[in-house]
């Protein structure tokens, strides 16, 4: 086992060719996930089944299209982060048993209890569900591009700025209740992602099972003490941020690495390891492939503390000291420099 005292919160079986033999055991099932991957798994769905397409993860969509799948007891989420959100926020609504199938881990969504659903186009993290099984199956994760499964170690590198955030605000409002074992199991997840970028980079399966453990790690952690804010707090603040200045989504894993590089840079912790291992995963976070201009980027750094406020996001260091119009010019100035930016 990588990471000590974790428990049984999540079946995950792990294996190749595990889809035709989960759903021969399941019989007038719904499989929530995108057209591509109904595309290309179809073949491999036994029995009787209903397909949902997952066309975005507003509230307001899935609330009028849950409609129609009244008394459904088995729902099958398969795909990324959204379409493993949608299946997850379908089957708590619906009452139904939940199994996942992630296709690629760029996010960690297959994990967490809560559903990521956007309120008109803000992130809103709601509800409480856990998969009866997850179904790791390499083939399928593999066959996904490299650089979306690679990405997926933004999600963990977070656990650097995020567990700074949560020892932060367990000393100034104690809202969030503190644990120094998870704590520091945040910092040993840091060191055992530094020792596996090879694998993660390979996405062999020794770098897929990393992130998988890994992932389990902070979810059944966060099942006990009823919030991620170890692994969730300023980088995913100034992603929010980031997606309501933008008006579109972004890969997780990649806008995540983003974020926690300038929010290392802002707290001043470990931002020279950040930038290595994100050099080192090669994962892109350059404006022109994350479709940013450099006018919205230095926008969401200057409202992210009224973005926080607004919407009552947990106290973090971007409430804890301004960040001044000439901290934004430097900290931009050496992205810039850092990853070969051009103006």
């Amino acid at each position: 086992m990588i990471f000590p005292n974790c428990g049984d919160k999540f079946h995950i079986i792990y294996g190749r060719g595990l889809l035709p033999g989960l759903t021969a055991d399941l019989d007038h099932y719904l499989v929530v996930a995108d057209g591509f991957v109904l595309s290309q798994f179809k073949e491999q769905l036994k029995n009787h089944y209903t397909a949902y397409t997952v066309k975005d993860v507003e509230l307001a969509t899935l609330k009028e299209d849950v409609k129609v799948y009244e008394g459904t007891e088995i729902v099958v989420a398969m795909g990324g982060g959204m379409a493993i959100d949608a299946g997850k926020w379908m089957a708590e609504h619906l009452g139904a048993k939940l199994y996942s199938i992630p296709t690629v881990l760029s996010v960690n969504a297959a994990w967490c209890y809560k559903s990521a659903i956007r309120v008109n186009n803000v992130v809103t993290y709601m509800g409480r569900i856990f998969p009866e099984k997850l179904f790791i199956d390499y083939d399928i994760i593999q066959g996904a591009p490299k650089y979306l499964n690679i990405s997926g170690a933004g999600d963990l590198l977070a656990c650097l700025t995020a567990s700074y955030d949560w020892k932060l605000n367990d000393m100034v409002t104690r809202e969030k209740p503190f644990s120094q074992e998870i704590y520091q199991g945040a910092q040993y997840l840091i060191g055992m992602l530094a020792e596996n970028i090879d694998n993660i980079k390979e996405v062999n399966d020794n770098g897929i099972y990393f992130m998988c453990e890994a992932y389990g790690w902070i979810a059944e952690n966060a099942a006990k003490m009823n919030h991620t804010m170890w692994e969730s707090a300023s980088e995913h603040l100034l992603f929010d941020t980031l997606e309501y200045v933008c008006g579109h989504g972004f890969l997780h894993g990649r806008i995540i690495s983003l974020t926690v590089y300038f929010m290392s840079l802002f707290q001043e912790n470990q931002h020279e390891r950040v930038l290595s291992m994100l050099k080192r995963l090669g994962i892109d976070i350059s404006l022109k492939t994350l479709e940013i201009t450099e006018e919205q980027l230095r926008e969401g750094l200057h409202i992210a503390k009224q973005f926080a406020v607004e919407h009552g996001i947990r106290y973090t260091i971007i409430q804890a000291k301004p960040m001044s119009e000439e901290w934004i010019h430097m900290a931009v100035e050496k992205y810039k420099k850092d990853f070969n930016i051009e103006s």
